[in-house]
Formats: C-alpha cells, sequence, structure tokens
C-alpha cells in the first residue's frame, strides 16, 4: 500500500519544484521573437491554493492548474515555428486558454471568448495566461495557432505533461489498455465512402452535343415541353478506389431545365449550348438548378466540362465508422468522422486510470495497427514499456501479439474467432474450446495446470472429472482410459508458437484472465470522460484530420489534469479530516510520518 501523504497538496508542490528545473533543462530552446512584439506574455507564478471542507476548489481548476504547473516549457517546443519578425501572441497564453476552456467546459471557443472579453468575468483567466485586458484574441488567433504548431507539437506538450505526472509518482507504466473511441466531423455525410481528390474534377466532354440534343428532342413535339422539369446530366462514377466487384453508380453533374424567358436576365447558357435561336423562337430559357461547375475548356474540337462530385463531403479526410449503440448494444451505429486511439495507464496500488498517448486516424482506419505505433509513443517519449498489454478484439492480430513478448509484456488480448466454426460439434472435432482448452480422449474438456514459460506453453489436465460424470459413454470409456492411474489424469500441453494468437501466458478462462480482461474498462471510462463528460469529442466543430488529432490531444490533457488533480484534492480532504479527528481531546494529536515513534517515546519517557 502506497504512502498517500506523499500525494497531498503540499507534498505535490514541493515536488514540483524540483521536477520544474528538471523539465526547464530538458526543453529549454530561446524564443526567437523579442518580447517588444509579444502581445501577451505568461509567466509562472506561485499563488495560495485554498481547499474548501466541501473539496471546490477556490478559484477553480484554472488557477490550481497555472499554480501547480509552469507552463514555459510550450514556448520552448514550438520556438523553431516563429520568426523574428511580426507581432504575436506568447504561445503560453494562446496555449493556456485553450485549455481553460476545455477544464471550464466551455460548448465553443466563441462562448468562452465572450466571457475572456468580460471585465469581471474573464479577469483570472487573462490573469492566469497573461493576457492584457485590450488585447483580447479572436477566433481567427487559436485557427492559426493550430495550424503554426501541428498536432506534433500538441502531441509533445501533451507528454511533457505525462512526465510530470510520472516524476511524481502517479505512473508506474505497468499495466497499458488500448481503445478507440470515434467522434464525428463537423461536415455532412453525402453518401459515398469511396471517394478521393479526382472527385473534386471529374470531366464530362461532349457535354454541349449531349444537352443541345436533348433540349431539341424535347422541342420536337410541344408536348415534351414541360416548365421546370429537371434534365439531369449524368456520367458513371470514374473514382479509382471504388470497388471492382460492385456497379459503379451514375454521378449527377449537372441539372437543368426550361422556364419562360425573362427579358431583363437573359439565360447565358442558350448560346452555350447552342440553342438560342430554337429557345427564342419558344419564349424559353435554360437554367441550371444544381451543379458544381470547376472549369470549362471549349479550345479542343470536343467541348471539356470539369465537374466536382455532389456526393463529395466538405470533409474530404473523414470516414464512416462503425461502433455499437451506447443505448442499444445489439445494434450497431455509423459515424462519420474520426477514431481517437487512446492508450490508458491502468495504476492498481492508487486505484487510478491515465491517459498515457494518444492517435487520431480516418473512421475507418484499422484500429488493430495503432497497436504498435501506441507502445512505440510511450517508449519514444519515456523510455518505457508495459508488462501488461490489455486490448479488444479488434487488436488481434499476430503482429500485436509478437510485439508485445518481444518486449517481456503479456498481451491480454481478446480472440476473434473471425470464419471459425464455434459450434460444440466443430470444435470438438478441431480438438480444443474457444480458449485453447483442450478436449481428453473421452471428450471431457481439460482444465488449466498453470504456464511454463522456459517452454511457453501452457499445460492441461483432465483432473480424473469422468469420476464423477453422469455421462455413461464417458464412465464406459474410464474403465479403458490409460490416463486414469496418473495422479492427474489426461495431461496435455498448448504452445505459444502453435497458437500465438490463442494461447496466452495468462490462459483464457482462468479468473486470472477475466480478472486481468476486466481491467480493460478503464480505457472505455477515458473515452466516456471525453465524450460524455466533457463533452469535448461530442459534436466538436472540427474538419480535418490534424485539427481532429489536435481536439483528441486537448481532451486526454485535460482528462490526465482533472483526474490527477482530483486525486490530490481527495488526499488532502482525507488527511485533513484525519487530523482534525486526531486533534479533538479524546485523540492524541496526528503527526504523520517518523515523527510518530518519536511522539510514543516521549509519552514513555514521561511515564
Amino acid at each position: 500500500m502506497p504512502n498517500l501523504a506523499l500525494f497531498s497538496l503540499g507534498k505535490i508542490m514541493s515536488k514540483l519544484n524540483r521536477i520544474r528545473v528538471r523539465i526547464h533543462k530538458n526543453h529549454f530552446r530561446p524564443f526567437p521573437k523579442p518580447e517588444i512584439f509579444w502581445l501577451s506574455k505568461y509567466s509562472f507564478e506561485h499563488r495560495y491554493i485554498r481547499i474548501e471542507e466541501s473539496g471546490r476548489i477556490v478559484g477553480g481548476l484554472p488557477r490550481f492548474v497555472s499554480s501547480l504547473i509552469d507552463f514555459s516549457f510550450v514556448r520552448s517546443l514550438v520556438a523553431d515555428r516563429y520568426g523574428v519578425t511580426g507581432v504575436a501572441y506568447d504561445p503560453v497564453s494562446l496555449f493556456l486558454l485553450q485549455l481553460f476552456r476545455t477544464l471550464e467546459k466551455f460548448p465553443d471557443m466563441k462562448t468562452f471568448l465572450e466571457t475572456l472579453r468580460d471585465k469581471e468575468k474573464g479577469r483570472h483567466y487573462r490573469l492566469f495566461a497573461g493576457i492584457r485586458y485590450p488585447n483580447i484574441p479572436c477566433e481567427a488567433t487559436f485557427t492559426n495557432l493550430k495550424r503554426r504548431l501541428g498536432e506534433e507539437r500538441y502531441e509533445q506538450i501533451f507528454h511533457v505533461l505525462v512526465e510530470i505526472v510520472d516524476l511524481l509518482g502517479f505512473l508506474s507504466h505497468k499495466i497499458l489498455t488500448i481503445d478507440g473511441t470515434l467522434f464525428p466531423t463537423h461536415a455532412r455525410y453525402k453518401g459515398c465512402t469511396h471517394y478521393s481528390a479526382g472527385c473534386r474534377n471529374i470531366e464530362f466532354k461532349g457535354l454541349i452535343a449531349n444537352v443541345r440534343k436533348r433540349i431539341l428532342y424535347r422541342l420536337s413535339e410541344p408536348e415534351r415541353i414541360v416548365p421546370g422539369k429537371e434534365i439531369r446530366i449524368k456520367v458513371e462514377c470514374p473514382c479509382p478506389n471504388f470497388p471492382q466487384d460492385l456497379k459503379r453508380p451514375k454521378v449527377e453533374l449537372l441539372v437543368l431545365s426550361l422556364q419562360q424567358a425573362n427579358p431583363e436576365r437573359p439565360s447565358l447558357l442558350n448560346q452555350l449550348f447552342g440553342v438560342k435561336d430554337e429557345l427564342a423562337g419558344l419564349n424559353l430559357d435554360l437554367v441550371a438548378r444544381r451543379g458544381l461547375l470547376n472549369a470549362i475548356n471549349l479550345a479542343d474540337e470536343v467541348d471539356s466540362f470539369c465537374f466536382s462530385c455532389p456526393k463529395l463531403p466538405s470533409d474530404m479526410e473523414a470516414r464512416i465508422g462503425v461502433r455499437r449503440n451506447p443505448q442499444n448494444p445489439d445494434r450497431k451505429e455509423k459515424i462519420f468522422g474520426f477514431n481517437a486511439i487512446i492508450g490508458t495507464a491502468i495504476e492498481l496500488t492508487l486505484g487510478i486510470e491515465l491517459p498515457v498517448a494518444c492517435i487520431t486516424i480516418a473512421g475507418n482506419a484499422e484500429e488493430g495497427n495503432q497497436y504498435i505505433p501506441i507502445k512505440q509513443q510511450i517508449f519514444g517519449y519515456h523510455g518505457k514499456y508495459s508488462n501488461i498489454d490489455i486490448a479488444d478484439a479488434k487488436y488481434d492480430e499476430l503482429h500485436n501479439y509478437e510485439f508485445s513478448r518481444t518486449h517481456n509484456a503479456i498481451p491480454i488480448i481478446d480472440y476473434n474467432p473471425r470464419n471459425e466454426k464455434i459450434t460444440a460439434p466443430a470444435l470438438k472435432e478441431r480438438g480444443y474450446d474457444r480458449n485453447g482448452w483442450p478436449y481428453a480422449p473421452c471428450g471431457i474438456l481439460t482444465r488449466p495446470n498453470g504456464f511454463d514459460a522456459t517452454l511457453h506453453r501452457a499445460s492441461f489436465t483432465c483432473r480424473r472429472q469422468c469420476l464423477s460424470s453422469s455421462d455413461e459413454r464417458i464412465q464406459a470409456y474410464t474403465y479403458h482410459c490409460r490416463h486414469w492411474i496418473n495422479y492427474h489424469g489426461y495431461c496435455t500441453h498448448m504452445s505459444v508458437k502453435q497458437f500465438p494468437r490463442l494461447i496466452s501466458e495468462v490462459v483464457r478462462g482462468t479468473p486470472r484472465y477475466q480478472g486481468l480482461k476486466a481491467l480493460r474498462t478503464g480505457s472505455e471510462r477515458i473515452n466516456s470522460s471525453a465524450k460524455d463528460g466533457l463533452n469535448i469529442l461530442t459534436k466538436p466543430k472540427i474538419r480535418g484530420l490534424k485539427n481532429a488529432g489536435i481536439l483528441a490531444l486537448l481532451a486526454v490533457m485535460v482528462i490526465l489534469l482533472r483526474r490527477v488533480i482530483a486525486f490530490i484534492v481527495k488526499v488532502t480532504m482525507h488527511l485533513r479530516a484525519k487530523v482534525q479527528e486526531s486533534n479533538s481531546p479524546s485523540h492524541p494529536p496526528y503527526l504523520p510520518g517518523p515523527k510518530v515513534a518519536k511522539y510514543i517515546w516521549n509519552l514513555i519517557q514521561r511515564k
């Protein structure tokens, strides 16, 4: 059991004084822009932190965070993204404002900036971030900041915070769980999942002749002329990403119609498509209803028009991902957006779960391929590999098992049967069940008998279950069983080399395996905090993979800080209550640590 007094507010503040020097030494790079060109200036300042009896922090989370952590390292990390000339806000100030907005659960940046501009309500935000009142940034300032820094710099800032939490003693990196969470983009899905960059410029040759022919066909017989009726120009989908085994759909590029002519606003399409004289006699105009025309090339012998596909979304980096419906787990729902893969450290001794890595991918990308990059990200920044890796069936890939075992970790990954037949007769025919437990010759399912780490194989025995079986066939087989004389009965082995995905160092189906597997819910709680608890990834107003990655990193930063702060406050309140209880007249004064022994010794000396 760890000494929780080490995580009280006073102890944490004394540790941070030493950690601050180390962080400044490891991340020191002069900022190129002279201070005369700064619109704001952040400087760390120790402020008194008061926690009320109810556990409320006076001044809120922004005061707590800015009073404990010196964020000057942000300026050093992003120094290479700034030049010498031109005015700019201090990047630390802008980053802290982004952090404060997510910490305080503001719905969007616009609402937060309205509070920031208020002289009274935004006073403490401006004070903690080093913002002077007249120079209040706008929404475009934060957009430019994200473009300037990029996802890589936000990732570095996040891992510096993880390093600080690690130095405070919160992390051991022994157990790691990995899971992804889908979140939507701020763009509407328009029905196509195979789009590519070429869909922005679909060429249609001979459009003039095509339209002229269709107009003259209608004009040939008066009953075919219906003003307002749509004339749709379609072409077969030319996207190279479209599956070859599916029939290519028709893409609607342009929609035209005929209407009564307006002398004040003559239609240019009449002349473009060569039907000006024909339509003039009938007092009609050709108008465009829909269509995204990009370019026209009439220089060649064959006219060429280029259109943008109407099914192309505004966010081309987002994709359709599938997840279980939170309200109905038996149903699946589709999310058009991105997938944030979060690595969570499970600290059993402290009872805390903290995010330590994050990678954002498209919604339909292979989530199982991010298992190794997540572990490499942690090792690259902190030089540590976990001892136990826990993940669900999406990560059930051979290379993930090999990577974990190469780095002396135990993979606890749900087995994905894929196309295997898992009916009872099929399992008996192949010789082992879904957990990898083999069947004895009599048909009884064996039981695990430990794992041999030297030979990398699991042992199984029947434990002479036939003696208590009521099956007449098994009882009849017992008289001829040559293994019955053994103490454990029938014995066999299942090696990791032969079944690398099915056989684990902790045998599947055992209580120990189920206990470790249950820790995976820590990742689900982190995902739920980012979406339902903080509303950061619920319906974000972002587009593009890089912006989605930055938002996901801000989400895990906030979760990390909030959970660490909640733990510190809880320990501090517990020790405060213990001191008050011990200082009551019926108890001797509470003296934590080694002073307790000295206090008892003084009592003995007095007697």
